[in-house]
């Protein structure tokens, strides 16, 4: 049995895409055996998501990223698939001295020269989905985003329902942040809704549960990712920037409707067929450029909270 493991990537949301194809490659691959090495700060969510061993990659610093590469070394592996095209990343798998190295770099990439052995993929193009990318480097055929039926958790104890879950992160939207969600609340009286994210989002979120807070429950920088995804599996519809917790809201089968600015929504739409992208109808729309070349954000503001509702409408999961 070939022993094999499998960097995975540092963020939410690659983490979930790529745990996505991870799950193929495992049933796929009999004849091999695989260990995730898991970020520090990701193991509680992949101990939710997937009952696949891991290992924890720590390397909050150099000495520590060799602790973890020795720890690795040692445990004798044939094979190393790099979900993650970062120098550190190359810099690890070669301190790991496992023969059979894969990675996401580009043949031109200077990482190459770290990479000496095994497959060096080439990433895709801005049009294909990321999970291209990750399939590329597993060996297995990409599938359609859209296809993915979801992974199943235990509902939140206390928020489940006729709940409408609010993501207002920016995540990889460069764009910057929607601000349509404080509207959404007053156009949708029917429901109670629940605003999701980090410390870093604490502000816009209060903005949010400003209005009607007797509906607008704010627990954004105030509850684990864990009962985040237990929420957000349950919820009647997922409504959220491009972040981490809208790619998290498709990898649970939820239904989500995802705000895409600057980014693009062909390459990080979230999984599932209940999903709608919201995308601007401007010419300058979906640039994925790091700042607003006309410094007005106009790929935002054109998306108006009618249009995303509408997308709700069409995706939402019914009371049962």
């Amino acid at each position: 049995m070939k022993k094999s493991a499998i960097l995975m990537p540092p963020f939410i949301g690659d983490f979930v895409l790529a745990l996505s194809v991870v799950v193929r490659k495992t049933v796929l691959a009999v004849d091999e055996e695989f260990t995730l090495l898991v970020p520090q700060h990701l193991i509680p969510l992949c101990t939710l998501l997937t009952t696949l061993p891991y290992f924890p990659y720590r390397r909050s610093n150099r000495g520590e990223l060799m602790e973890t590469a020795s720890g690795v070394k040692h445990q004798k592996f044939d094979c190393i698939y790099l979900l993650t095209g970062s120098f550190s990343a190359a810099l690890f798998a070669r301190r790991t001295a496992i023969p059979e190295r894969h990675s996401m770099t580009g043949s031109g990439d200077f990482l190459r020269t770290i990479i000496t052995l095994g497959k060096n993929q080439k990433q895709g193009t801005l049009s294909d989905h990321i999970t291209k990318e990750y399939a590329a480097v597993l060996g297995v055929a990409q599938d359609d985003p859209g296809a993915w039926t979801g992974v199943s958790i235990k509902a939140h104890s206390k928020y489940s329902g006729n709940i409408v879950a609010l993501c207002p992160g920016i995540g990889h939207d460069v764009g910057g942040r929607w601000q349509g969600f404080r509207e959404i609340v007053k156009l949708l009286p029917s429901y109670e809704f629940v605003v999701l994210g980090s410390e870093a989002d604490g502000a816009a979120a209060k903005s949010i549960a400003s209005h009607l807070p007797h509906r607008v429950h704010n627990l954004a920088g105030k509850t684990s990712i864990e009962a985040a995804a237990a929420i957000l599996a349950d919820a009647s519809v997922v409504i959220a920037n491009h972040c981490g917790l809208m790619q998290l809201a498709g990898f649970l089968g939820a239904p989500v409707v995802g705000i895409f600015g600057a980014s693009l929504p062909d390459r990080f739409r979230p999984l599932g067929s209940a999903v709608r992208c919201a995308v601007p109808d401007v010419r300058c729309s979906n640039c994925n450029g790091r700042y607003c070349h006309f410094d007005n954000k106009k790929c935002l503001s054109s998306i108006s909270p009618e249009q995303v509702i509408a997308f709700a409408g069409e995706i939402v999961r019914q009371p049962s």
